[in-house]
């Protein structure tokens, strides 16, 4: 007689989701990291140099878990690069969106220089400039400017009304970063579903082979 086989499932004594919980688990896990993706890809041009930290480190975590899933889901490993990357770009449009934003409908005033410095970097000099408002109020951090800045000289400069995005020099922001940002945004959240989808729709219907090993025993005669 042969020797049936048991699937893990039926060893752990719980029985095996069936597909309509899988596509849902899919596309929760979809919906989490769209919506934490956004607040990472905030996170990246954040005032806070703390949240942008967080928002780089805990970015590439949420893609490596959404990858990780994909590959969970489907049973190959294939997925892995796609899923990772098109989660990056997704999180990367959400901030390239939101500096858009303030580009075309921030606040924006003349700044004044009290201080300015360069330093090397590869390929040239980089500079930044402590500036103060024109209420006389300083800016929390220097920005990054063109050249140096004598004390007295001013320069254009948006700002986040809500405080979320870092202030810019006007030349550094780009109106059509909006556009093209949320151009980006939606494609990648298009690809994202397709991606989940696709990696569902594998595990559920075309199961990879088993590996050597695995399977019925050989009969016993």
């Amino acid at each position: 007689m042969p020797v049936e086989e048991r699937s893990v499932s039926a060893k752990s004594g719980r029985p095996k989701a069936g597909g309509r919980v899988v596509a849902l688990r899919m596309g929760l896990g979809w919906l989490a990291v769209v919506v934490l993706g956004a607040a990472m890809g905030l996170g990246f041009v954040s005032s806070s140099t703390v949240a942008a930290g967080a928002g780089l480190v805990l970015g590439l975590l949420l893609a490596a878990v959404a990858a990780s899933a994909a590959i969970i889901a489907s049973g190959r490993v294939w997925p892995l690069f796609p899923v990772f990357l098109t989660a990056c770009l997704y999180m990367v449009a959400a901030g390239m969106t939101a500096a858009g934003y303030v580009a075309g409908h921030g606040t924006r005033y003349s700044a004044t220089a009290i201080s300015s410095e360069c330093h090397r970097v590869k390929g040239g000099t980089a500079c930044t400039a402590r500036l103060h408002r024109p209420d006389g109020t300083l800016l929390d951090d220097a920005l990054p400017v063109e050249e140096r800045m004598h004390p007295g000289q001013q320069v254009e400069v948006i700002e986040d009304p809500s405080g979320i995005v870092a202030p810019h020099t006007a030349e550094s922001l780009d109106p059509v970063l909006l556009p093209v940002g949320a151009i980006l945004l939606g494609a990648a959240a298009v690809l994202l579903a397709g991606l989940f989808g696709l990696t569902t729709w594998l595990g559920l219907r075309k199961p990879p082979q088993k590996r050597r090993g695995s399977g019925k025993q050989p009969r016993t005669r």
